[in-house]
């Protein structure tokens, strides 16, 4: 393994010498367009009391959003900010502002943004700090530099019931792209170093098991298109995390190297690959060859989570025809587990899907699918007892018809659909594969009348599913019905709604009743008004000590401008 982490240094470092040569690029004058201001700003008070249960809510809580876009003849300033008082008692409240200004080739992050690099490197993780993106003719270059989470202390908020956040430390990031191209054919180079600062935290605060980290990414992102047909895909990234920055058990590494990312007995290297080879025509046709693969252990800070371990091929297709009244999709592969041999067993998936839709006439339309997993687990280090082997197979069908209707003078809209759903899970185990295996089924009928002139709708639906399972079955029976009405040309819409199901199973039976009302209202062009009711009602009819009823209410007020 220290071989492979030394190899992953100097892919980093070369890119660190690339990122370093890149110069700043001039602005240009302001194109002179008109200037103008947009957006909206609403606030959100949520009521909650419950029964018979704990909490799930604190009884009030408030959100505040704002979204805003100001262009200054040409320089285009969007703001955004998200503010809430749940878990106000902690240190960090739920309170986000950014903004991210753009001119022309250039955009600029400030506050909370999300970048996304790479998605194994820099991809989508909320940042709270400053960045900027250079994109001037086939020139693509972006920094960031900011902070990935704040530090927080699980003692300082014990008396809040609700909270569940762990101690963790503040990480700060630091990432460059560069690269060339256009949306159709680039090449992006991408170096992420994000760190735990160890000081943030009283070491009386730090939880046993916790220690600080830091992450070295460096990864490429690339796409080119051989012809108007024909494109490749091709992202890989080389992770090296060092889990605990206090091991005093080193391991050898060049100076250099340890002066960017601490390097000791905690630090592995893990490399992530996709890529997709893919053929598309104008009729709709499309052919493609996907393949991925994640080391075991496989992270990154500036991601939120990544499936690891896992090796796929997958071929994929899809196209229309009969003026694309007949549509089809589909894809077949392979999956594995267990990459590095770790694991006592490999696991095996083939995975296979299937979509028909046909729409012949204006009224009708179907809509059928099928899909396939198989898995089948082999001997790894080990050999696999037959009582825990894992061999399985789940398949699910699905066919959903859907009618719809209107008069002749188009005033009255009706609409049915219809769903029937099998999926079996076949476990093939010799000794426990019988207990494992279970069925589910479900249907569904909704059916729905719209009488446009008057704005008024009305809609019901009918639902039954059903498990069966060795250890015992268990049905859902419920139905929902819902009445909307518009008043003065849909300024003012009111809706009911109530749904009633039963679950029985065989321990005990629950009747769940859920009443909710909706009332929206447009002041004159810039106001409107929102207010949404609901009950939940659970009663359990076998054990009434059991039932429980939450009654939750928003209330909404909305500024577009």
């Amino acid at each position: 393994m220290t071989n492979k982490v030394l190899n992953g240094f100097f892919v980093s470092a070369i890119l660190l010498l690339m990122a370093a040569k890149v110069n700043a690029q001039d602005l240009t004058h302001f194109k002179e367009n008109k200037s103008s201001v947009h957006g909206s700003i609403s606030a959100t008070g949520i009521f909650y009391n419950s029964q018979g249960i704990t909490p799930r809510k604190t009884p009030f809580s408030y959100i505040l959003n704002g979204n805003l876009v100001v262009n200054l003849k040409g320089l285009v300033l969007p703001f955004s900010f998200t503010y809430s008082d749940r878990n106000k008692s902690f240190r960090q409240p739920f309170n986000q502002f950014g903004l991210s200004p753009k001119y022309k080739w250039i955009t600029l992050h400030l506050g909370y943004r999300n970048i996304n690099f790479s998605k194994y490197v820099l991809g989508g993780h909320t940042i709270f700090g400053a960045g900027i993106e250079l994109n001037p003719g086939k020139f693509r270059f972006g920094a960031v530099y900011g902070r990935l989470r704040k530090f927080t202390n699980q003692a300082t908020n014990v008396n809040n019931p609700l909270n569940d956040t762990i101690t963790s430390f503040t990480r700060k990031v630091m990432s460059v792209k560069i690269g060339v191209g256009t949306k159709k054919t680039f090449f992006d180079l991408i170096i992420m170093r994000a760190a735990d600062d160890s000081a943030s935290l009283d070491p009386s605060a730090i939880e046993t098991g916790n220690f600080p980290a830091t992450n070295l990414v460096t990864g490429i992102n690339s796409r080119i298109a051989f012809t108007k047909n024909i494109h490749l895909e091709l992202e890989g990234a080389y992770s090296i995390y060092t889990t605990n920055q206090n091991s005093t058990v080193s391991i050898n590494a060049p100076e250099f190297i340890t002066k960017i990312i601490p390097v000791n007995l905690s630090t592995m290297g893990y490399m992530a690959l996709r890529g997709l080879l893919e053929y598309r025509n104008r009729k709709g046709l499309k052919l493609g060859l996907a393949y991925r693969r994640i080391d075991p252990g496989y992270k990154s800070m500036g991601t939120y989570f990544i499936n690891n371990d896992v090796e796929n091929l997958t071929f994929k297709t899809s196209f229309s025809t009969f003026k694309r009244k007949l549509r089809f999709s589909g894809s077949i592969g392979l999956e594995r587990n267990n990459l590095n041999t770790a694991r006592n067993a490999t696991t095996n998936k083939m995975i296979g899907s299937a979509m028909v839709s046909y729409d012949p006439v204006r009224i009708f339309g179907i809509t059928i699918n099928y899909s396939n997993y198989s898995i089948n687990q082999q001997p790894g280090r080990i050999q696999i007892a037959d009582s825990v082997k894992l061999y399985q197979s789940n398949g699910t069908f699905m066919v959903m018809p859907h009618f719809q209707f209107f008069n002749s003078k188009n005033t009255i809209s009706q609409f049915v659909s219809l769903v029937f759903s099998n999926m079996k899970l076949n476990d093939k185990n010799p000794t426990a594969g019988y207990n494992n295996s279970f069925t589910t089924i479900n249907n569904m009928l909704t059916y729905g009348i719209t009488f446009i002139p008057v704005e008024l709708s009305v809609n019901t639906t009918l639902n039954y599913n059903k498990v069966n399972m060795t250890a015992g079955n268990s049905t859902n029976t419920g139905g929902t019905l819902g009445i909307s009405k518009g008043f003065m040309k849909n300024k003012l819409s009111l809706g009911l709604a109530a749904n009633l199901t039963q679950s029985v199973n065989a321990q005990q039976t629950m009747l769940v009743f859920t009443p909710s009302l909706t009332a929206r209202a447009k002041l004159g062009k810039h106001h409107s008004l929102l207010l949404k009711a609901n009950m939940i009602s659970n009663n359990n009819v076998t054990n009434n000590n059991l039932s429980s009823t939450e009654q939750i209410g928003d209330f909404s007020y909305v500024f577009n401008f």
